[in-house]
């Protein structure tokens, strides 16, 4: 089963980069999602972190990219929608994905064609994101939340349930955003202790790639240093306008 495709990265550079598919019933919001508080303007715009981590690059990304997140006055957060084609885990991915599902960060269903929903919340305190995702699987509803923010350097930093952390590196390439892993940690009371790669989920690298002004697609590898590709996802999405 083919899990990986190879994407070439660019060495690092600068500063630290409407309604769903035709015909399917949306999704319903995730219980887990927190509401957004009634009349509360957001602190800031969802494009603010990624300006922020880009730096000069922001001005290099697609400008459908860059629409995608920003809010409209009065919108508290961004909504989207889709189809993961596919989610694919290896044996071992899927043996992975249960040994840390008190964290809920990878499911470890083989599906296709699974409604997925996207919601993107800008923290209120500080600049960063709350990220709330939804895998509708015929088995059950899988959904996680992270909380994405700038580190005292300038670096992403995603924060998981169950203590893990995961340090973004964003890069800029034509039509695309990519995240990519710059190693993962252990967070607790503000305290950050990094995992070696052996005992990390393995190099985490995603891809949104612009197809059209409301259309993108998503693409997700995961690979560890050891035994090789372990997860695979791929789909088509489009926000939802208010």
């Amino acid at each position: 089963m083919e899990l990986l495709r190879r994407i070439d990265l660019p060495a690092q550079t600068g500063a630290n980069a409407a309604a769903p598919t035709a015909g399917r019933r949306e999704p319903k919001r995730p219980e887990t999602q927190a509401p957004a508080a009634a009349g509360l303007e957001p602190a800031h715009d969802l494009a603010a972190l990624l300006k922020a981590a880009l730096g000069p690059r922001w001005a290099l990304l697609h400008p459908h990219i860059r629409a995608r997140f920003e809010l409209a006055q009065g919108q508290a957060q961004a909504e989207y929608v889709g189809d993961m084609h596919q989610v694919r885990c290896t044996r071992l991915g899927a043996l992975f994905a249960r040994l840390i599902r008190y964290a809920r960060v990878l499911p470890h269903h083989n599906a296709d064609d699974v409604p997925f929903r996207f919601d993107v919340e800008p923290l209120r305190r500080e600049l960063g994101w709350i990220k709330t995702r939804t895998y509708h699987f015929a088995q059950e509803i899988f959904s996680f939340r992270s909380r994405m923010t700038l580190g005292a350097g300038g670096e992403l930093l995603e924060h998981f349930g169950g203590g893990l952390g995961m340090r973004v590196r964003l890069e800029v390439l034509p039509n695309r955003l990519v995240f990519v892993d710059d190693g993962y940690f252990l967070h607790w009371r503000g305290l950050r202790l990094p995992l070696p790669r052996p005992l990390s989920p393995g190099r985490f690298v995603l891809v949104h790639r612009d197809l059209d002004a409301e259309q993108f697609e998503v693409c997700i590898d995961v690979a560890h240093p050891w035994f090789g590709p372990l997860f695979h996802q791929e789909g088509r999405f489009q926000r939802l306008r208010g």
